[in-house]
């Protein structure tokens, strides 16, 4: 594995550093014939890397974060033969369920990862954080997870009750508004801009400044061809799921129906 090959055109400093200690997991798990996983990674990133990490003819990469859906997500290594599944992955889900009489009900988001955080936890080691109004789910590294299980007490100032749960038994599909468009076609840019309401001309400049992500991987092709099932997203603007692809209308556009997620 050449690293300073792998780390050319890593031009941020942050991100070149990062990259370094992705490429430092691999390297391990390729001399110790063992799998090595990084901390979670944000989906920008992540699909940035992977697109770099798909020269590593001798490994298995593989990327994961408690469940399919998941942004947050870890890059793990494996020999070639050996096999690398999600549960293979050292990740543990919180079930944290907040006391109903005392304190906010509508705790957000922000609220969570504040308290978990504020317990002196690095931010690499926190994936997704799903939010209902039972109860919320937190992915983190396993080994934080019972510190967290002992110290976090209280969320804002609602006081809350923290356990572990199996990631088999976490049903953790977010929300999506499934929609029917007709596009002129389904390349990147055409389903992207009616998607999301952007200009061809904008969702372009976007795509070519690595802000589309297509299946986790990033992508600076415009008219990379969409196909059923493919999760794309653009940064800053959300994301969503190519359900299917239908027939042409008589203005000769393509139907389609997509899942976009809220």
């Amino acid at each position: 594995m050449n690293k300073q090959a792998l780390l050319q055109g890593m031009t941020q400093p942050e991100e070149r550093l990062l990259f370094a200690k992705v490429l430092d997991q691999a390297a391990f798990s390729y001399k110790r014939h063992t799998p090595a996983f990084t901390d979670f990674l944000d989906m920008a990133k992540s699909g940035k890397f992977l697109e770099k990490l798909r020269s590593l003819s001798d490994l298995n990469v593989v990327a994961f974060g408690g469940t399919e859906d998941c942004e947050r997500r870890m890059l793990g290594f494996a020999p070639d033969y050996m096999e690398l599944e999600g549960k293979d992955f050292p990740i543990c889900a919180l079930r944290i369920t907040k006391h109903k009489k005392f304190g906010q009900t509508d705790l957000s988001h922000r609220d969570y990862l504040g308290s978990i955080l504020g317990l002196g936890i690095d931010r690499g080691k926190v994936g997704d954080i799903l939010v209902s109004e039972e109860q919320t789910i937190c992915f983190v590294s396993e080994e934080i997870a019972d510190y967290i299980l002992v110290n976090l007490e209280k969320v804002s100032r609602t006081p809350v009750q923290v356990e572990k749960t199996d990631l088999s038994e976490i049903e953790a599909k977010k929300e999506i508004e499934v929609r029917r468009l007709t596009v002129a076609s389904v390349r990147l840019d055409a389903v992207a801009g009616s998607v999301l309401h952007l200009s061809r001309g904008k969702v372009q400049a976007l795509i070519a400044g690595e802000k589309a992500n297509v299946n986790w991987n990033v992508t600076t092709n415009p008219s990379l061809l969409l196909k059923e099932g493919d999760m794309v997203s653009v940064r800053g603007f959300g994301r969503f799921r190519l359900l299917s692809i239908g027939g042409k209308n008589k203005k000769d556009r393509t139907g389609i129906e997509v899942g976009v997620y809220i």
